[in-house]
């Protein structure tokens, strides 16, 4: 039985918290590095709002990795199935 993929969701939901599971066929890693991303640990992942003029708030929610292990900040995470 592998590990699940754990991603916090406090960003999406205005004074809440929590967290969503991915299948275990899922595995986030950072870009650079293949380190396995999570909610915590060395190498997180957070949603992030990133401006965009073609949705109509202006801007879209994206995954973006956090790595302590090799420094790769703002990049979307590489998904492994």
């Amino acid at each position: 039985m592998g590990v699940k993929t754990r991603i916090g969701i406090m960003s999406l939901v205005r004074g809440g918290f929590g967290s969503v599971d991915l299948p275990e066929e899922v595995t986030l890693k950072c870009p650079q590095c293949g380190t396995e991303v999570a909610d915590k640990g060395q190498c997180l992942v957070e949603f992030a709002k990133v401006p965009d003029k073609e949705s109509k708030t202006g801007c879209i929610m994206r995954l973006q990795v956090d790595c302590r292990s090799c420094g790769c900040f703002g990049k979307e995470p590489a998904i492994e199935f």
